[in-house]
Formats: C-alpha cells, structure tokens, sequence
C-alpha cells in the first residue's frame, strides 16, 4: 500500500495536486526550487524536502509536473538513483513521447516503474481532482498506482505502452490551439461585418459552431478581456511545438497545426509568452485591423 508520495513540481498544477493528495490521507513531501511553490505546498500540508535526495528517502511513489522534457530529464537523472526498488514514478508533465520512453526505460532497469501520465483540465480541473489522466505504460504499474491517480483525477485512461499518454495528450493539445485560432479568427471577421461580440457567441453557443473551448475557456479569458493564466501561451507553444515534430517523424501532414504554431510564436515574440494561450487574439486583432472586444457580464452564455 502506497503511504508517503514524493510530489516534484508544485506550480499552478502541482500545487493542487499536491493539496489533493494530502487531503486523500497520503504523506506527501515536495520539492520545488521556487519559494512561493514551496509554501503553497507546505500551507497545503505537504511536507517540504530540501532537494531531491531528501524527496526519495522512504518514498514508495513520485508525482511529477514539469515544465518541458529537460526539467524532466534532470529530475530522473538525480531522482532514479535515489529511489527504493519497487518505487512508482507518475509524470504529469507533457513532454514528447520518445522522452518518456526514455525515462521508462532508465527507470525499469532501475527496477523502478514509471508511467507517462499528462493530464487535461487545467486549474479548475486539478483544484476539484476531475482531471482526465492520460496513462502511457504497462497496465499492471498503471493498477499500483491507481490510488494515487484517483487522488487527483476522475477519468483514467491506458492509452498503451510508454509513451502513448504523451501522444494523446499532444494530439488533445493541438485540437485546443486549432479551435481556440479557428474560433477566433471567425469570430473577428463577424466583428468586422458589424456583428456585436455577445450575439455572436450566443448564435455560436446554440449552433453547430459551438465547440468546448468557446463555452468553457475563450469566454472566461480572452472574450472576457482576462489573460492571467489559465494555461501560459508559452506552454501551448511548447505542446504544439512537440505535436509538430511527433508528427514529423511520423510523416503526417499537419498544415493547420503548423500555422496555429505561427500564430503562437508571434503572441511569444509580441511578449506575451506568460499569458494565457488565449492572448493569440491580441495576434490576430492586429492582423484584422479589428477587435473582439469583450462579452457583457452574463450575456453571450
């Protein structure tokens, strides 16, 4: 039975993981080189480990969220040879799928498991433990580190083999930067016609237009004039980046994920890289010629 969790990573995701898996009765001890990370985690109730060595003393499993593939690397170069035989590693970073196959494979020779485990649901999703869990490894890792998972989602998926999580959550990733674009670039040119903003969405919410991402991101942020993260344009960038060239060397065409990934690299060249994804609207405004404007408080839902 899993008792004491190592959590390694407590930013705007971890934290709430990290308060989710205290609240399921777990010890939990967490390492993060930020100060403010720090004390959110231990305001939570988590213990807090001086560095990685300290992390894995007497820890049977590891919960990470990382920013990208190097923070991922470096963790697994200090943490694998600090872990106990027999010890479970759930990464909920998003990274490319050759690099947890990687970090797998270091890890089995360690006799350690590891599963790639990218989750979907943002913020709100990782403060309610509703997050939908995307699990790349072998099924019988995937059954002991169950009770964990469940600490800090609702809907577990086994996706295949180490690496598959990622793949799904890269493919998740470029249909949200496909559809946030698509949507506001249509909703730009109704803004050019003459169309008020909240009519617009209203139509679009009743229609066979309407998507997710427009009732449930794009109207709490950029139609709202709000651009605190949320998820940073920056990370976006990075996930469709890694869905660009996963798809590369599959040899499959993604022309639109392509342009997407221009626009993206245009808000973080404009400087908007820590903003939230959505802030790509101030790239097409100035494209348009046109604004969006922003939604009247309890309209256009």
């Amino acid at each position: 039975m899993i008792r004491k969790i190592g959590m390694v990573g407590v930013g705007i995701m971890g934290s709430r993981m990290c308060a989710n898996l205290v609240k399921a009765g777990f010890e939990v001890a967490a390492y993060d080189p930020g100060e403010a990370a720090r004390a959110a985690a231990a305001s939570a109730g988590a213990e807090i480990a001086a560095d990685l060595g300290a992390l894995a003393l007497g820890t049977q499993a590891v919960l990470s969220s990382l920013p990208d593939a190097p923070q991922l690397t470096a963790v697994a170069d200090a943490l694998l040879p600090r872990l106990e035989a027999g010890a479970l590693w759930c990464d909920t970073s998003t990274v490319d799928p050759a690099t947890a196959q990687r970090v797998s494979e270091a890890a089995r020779l360690r006799g350690l498991g590891f599963l790639d485990c990218p989750v979907s649901g943002g913020p709100a999703g990782a403060a309610a433990a509703s997050l939908t869990i995307m699990v790349g490894g072998e099924a019988a890792t995937l059954e002991r580190a169950r009770p964990v998972l469940e600490a800090i989602g609702k809907t577990i998926v086994h996706c295949g083999a180490s690496g598959s999580g990622q793949g799904a959550k890269l493919v998740n990733q470029a249909l949200v930067a496909a559809h946030s674009v698509a949507a506001l670039e249509a909703l730009l040119v109704g803004r050019k016609c003459g169309l008020e903003l909240d009519t617009l969405v209203s139509i679009l919410k009743a229609s066979s237009g309407r998507s997710w991402i427009l009732e449930n991101h794009l109207d709490r942020y950029a139609l709202a004039g709000q651009f605190e993260p949320g998820f940073a344009l920056d990370l976006m960038f990075k996930d469709l980046r890694l869905f660009i060239e996963t798809a590369t060397q599959a040899r499959a065409p993604v022309p639109v994920a392509a342009s997407a990934l221009q626009l993206y690299n245009a808000a973080r060249a404009a400087g908007y890289g820590a903003k939230d994804q959505t802030v790509v609207a101030r790239v097409l405004e100035q494209m348009a010629g046109a604004t969006l404007g922003t939604l009247t408080p309890n309209r256009g839902v």
